[in-house]
């Protein structure tokens, strides 16, 4: 499960970021990913629950923000996309071609926001 290794450096990432301002305590984390990430939310909480347990950061929230894909077809130039991977497979509403799509938005993972005491 990768998820483990995604929190742990979410949490180092976060860590950085509240010490950089002189705080201490992680209360919330806020990330984006994309459909195409990989991510699984659910296993990404409990993993970041359990990477903060019996630390200074326990109970602090994570946030979890999915990026839709967004798709240009190389073809015609139209942007689409949809919620969920799927959605790679989908022929373009302005041609109909179904393969050549450009993935413009959801491959993303990013630490949005930090909010520390």
């Amino acid at each position: 499960m990768h998820e483990m290794s995604v929190a742990m450096s979410l949490l180092e990432l976060a860590q950085e970021a509240a010490a950089s301002r002189g705080c201490t305590r992680l209360e919330r984390v806020r990330v984006e990913y994309g459909a195409l990430a990989g991510i699984m939310p659910e296993a990404l909480e409990l993993c970041f629950e359990a990477v903060t347990r019996r630390t200074p950061h326990e109970g602090a929230r994570l946030e979890l923000v999915c990026l839709p894909l967004r798709l240009r077809c190389v073809f015609c130039g139209t942007v689409f996309g949809g919620d969920g991977q799927e959605a790679r497979f989908t022929p373009c509403p302005g041609c109909g071609e179904v393969v050549g799509h450009v993935v413009e938005q959801g491959k993303e993972l990013r630490l949005l926001e930090v909010e520390a005491s």
